[in-house]
């Protein structure tokens, strides 16, 4: 909890902020956690993203950046789903998720097997 807090804080996702800068020199080299690069996926890594347009967690922006990192993922193994009308715990409780998430997802990497 405290990790996701930090991201909302700051608005980045980066590794764990230790708070005392020698701690972070110790775990990571440097003062301040280093921001997670998301372009080093591996392209050929299966990807399945799906987001909704009532996510408050992972807005547009946040998406698109992550999907701009992407770009030069293998367009084979990365599907992008968004769902206008899902929230984010809709994605995790929904009474509707299986059908619209969860069965896209189990193909999806079932084409990996």
């Amino acid at each position: 909890m405290v990790h996701l807090a930090q991201t909302f804080r700051d608005g980045v996702l980066s590794k764990y902020d230790y708070v005392w800068p020698g701690v972070n020199v110790e775990k990571y080299g440097q003062p301040d956690p280093p921001a997670y690069n998301m372009s080093n996926i591996p392209a050929g890594f299966p990807l399945f993203l799906s987001y909704g347009g009532r996510d408050e967690l992972a807005d547009p922006g946040d998406v698109g950046r992550l999907l701009g990192d992407l770009r030069g993922h293998d367009p084979g193994r990365l599907t992008v789903q968004y769902l206008e009308q899902f929230a984010h715990a809709d994605f995790v409780i929904g009474t509707c998720a299986k059908d619209y998430v969860y069965n896209h997802v189990v193909s999806f990497f079932n084409r990996f097997n």
